[in-house]
């Protein structure tokens, strides 16, 4: 019970440490979303950031980080930089104030790194495994939080109109391919550290391994709509915006990009659960 507990708690931790950075950080690579639909931004960042504080403090009532410890005073100060972000993403407009609120989030999400495998004395070599742990980790939250923000305004309940829509899946398709790379090629790190070569083809007899195989197809489920995305819907929305009708194929995007955010829920839910569980190398 205490393991599916704390389970549960770095679930939705390292959820809202995700959202919170991703969406944050959408605006500075995109068209900034004004009036109304900042507004629903600024109150999804929020959200995300008091969900962080809240099971960020929940991780104390759990074996293993106390106050005293390494991932106890990380924890700390993970706290610290969300509490941070959530007084500058405060701010009633996107300006200098709401840049830096992303720095800090993109820190908080740095120190992730710092309470996972890559600093528990599993693996040697922890230097390069911990960069790439970082990487790993801002390039999913930019991915995940673009997600969630282009549902939502994909969505009814914002009533975003279309030329939003459009300026926002053209801004993250300008960067989704270096996303997925950094991706790829941070996970392949990543893994040559926690399992080895000599561990690989036998995955599937710890716990481990087989949560770690899971993730890797649900994220080549992730790529294949992310494909079908970038290389499909968006030259077709191209086309139908010359012609002044692209409803069809903005009840796609909703379609694949609903199941893209079903699938990274699932993967931060694997994420979660290998946070707990021993590597093949330890």
């Amino acid at each position: 019970m205490i393991l599916a507990g704390f389970t549960i708690v770095r679930f939705l931790h390292l959820a809202a440490l995700m959202l919170l950075f991703g969406c944050g950080a959408f605006p500075l690579y995109t068209k900034k979303p004004d009036g109304v639909l900042h507004q629903y931004l600024r109150g999804l960042v929020l959200t995300c950031a008091i969900i962080a504080l809240i099971s960020g403090a929940l991780w104390f009532a759990f074996p293993g980080p106390a106050l005293y410890t390494t991932v106890g005073q990380v924890l700390i100060v993970r706290l610290l930089l969300i509490a941070a972000a959530l007084i500058l993403f405060a701010r009633k407009s996107i300006d200098a104030a709401w840049t830096a609120g992303a720095v800090f989030s993109t820190l908080a999400v740095a120190t992730v790194a710092l309470t996972g495998h890559a600093q528990s004395g599993v693996v040697a070599g922890a230097g390069l495994h911990l960069l790439g742990d970082v990487l790993h980790l801002i390039a999913a939250g930019v991915w995940i939080g673009a997600l969630a923000w282009l549902l939502m305004l994909l969505s009814s309940y914002t009533q975003a109109p279309r030329r939003d829509i459009e300026h926002a899946l053209a801004g993250f398709s300008g960067i989704g391919p270096g996303v997925v790379a950094m991706l790829i090629i941070t996970g392949i790190v990543n893994s040559l550290y926690l399992i080895g070569p000599e561990s690989a083809l036998s995955l599937w007899r710890r716990a481990y391994g087989l949560t770690l195989l899971i993730k890797l197809a649900l994220f080549a489920m992730m790529f294949a709509l992310a494909a079908v995305n970038r290389y499909r819907l968006t030259p077709r929305l191209a086309i139908a915006a010359d012609h002044g009708s692209t409803e069809q194929t903005l009840r796609a995007f909703k379609g694949t990009i609903a199941a893209e955010t079903i699938l990274a829920v699932l993967v931060l839910a694997a994420v979660a659960l290998m946070g707990v569980l021993p590597p093949p190398t330890d």
